[in-house]
């Protein structure tokens, strides 16, 4: 914890590799959607495989699925389709499901998540028994309505609770803006494997492909690339990442 502090009041923004982050440091993934994770999936895997416990939270929802991905859909078809897109993607990412929580938080008439004392309270206990030093989520300043709560509720918890904890807020398509503080390089042969883990979720990148006229799979690595390139580095792809420090004592 104090190594990543240190490092953080160090240039900005640094590179994540073999160190940077102490293996025995526990690891919870905040997802305000299902494929949060993924979207993110190259810093996790390489958390994963360097020893790191890691969970998972997902915020169950049926947004983003389209009335004609199946016939007879409505919010709750949609919601599970989302729920066992995540977890197949968990599968190929290597995560054992036991470390999956899904979660069925209170939302408004249009499935958008409220900032309500019963959500505060779920996530609280998540974070209690999960005991993570570092919680991954998207950043708060954001367009979307999801991002924004999560990180907001997330935020009054951590420094409630007065465990230390680090708060790693990731860019996003729609992230508004942020300071990239951490960030992960990779080239082609994991973009390659990223972009298989992102088409398990079949109704965002049916979705997308519709809408957008390209994949999830091709916005997420769009978006990777973008940051490689704004932070003029060697490799072709980055996940980015700003810190936020509760808790630690100098």
């Amino acid at each position: 914890m104090h190594k990543l502090k240190t490092l953080w009041m160090q240039a900005h923004p640094q590179p994540i590799h073999e160190g940077v982050i102490p293996k025995d440091l526990r690891v919870l993934v905040m997802g305000p959607h299902p494929d949060d994770f993924d979207a993110i999936g190259v810093t996790l895997r390489h958390l994963y495989e360097s020893g790191n416990p890691l969970h998972v939270a997902a915020i169950r929802t049926g947004s983003g699925v389209e009335d004609n991905y199946a016939l007879d859909l409505n919010l709750e078809k949609k919601t599970a389709l989302r729920d066992e897109e995540q977890r197949a993607s968990l599968r190929f990412f290597g995560l054992p499901e036991s470390m999956l929580m899904l979660l069925s938080l209170e939302k408004d008439a249009q499935d958008q998540l409220q900032e309500t004392a019963s959500n505060v309270g779920v996530m609280t206990q998540i974070i209690e028994n999960a005991a993570p030093d570092i919680i991954f989520m998207p950043h708060g300043h954001d367009t979307n309505n999801g991002h924004r709560v999560t990180c907001a509720i997330v935020r009054q918890i951590v420094a409630r609770l007065g465990r230390p904890v680090v708060l790693f807020l990731n860019r996003d398509a729609k992230t508004i803006q942020m300071r990239p503080d951490l960030y992960m390089p990779f080239g082609e042969e994991m973009a390659r494997w990223k972009a298989e883990l992102l088409r398990f979720h079949d109704t965002q990148q049916q979705r997308n492909l519709a809408t957008r006229g390209h994949g999830f799979d091709e916005r997420v690595l769009m978006l990777n690339a973008q940051i490689a390139k704004e932070l003029d580095i060697d490799a072709p792809y980055a996940e980015a990442f700003e810190l936020e420090f509760y808790n630690i004592v100098e």
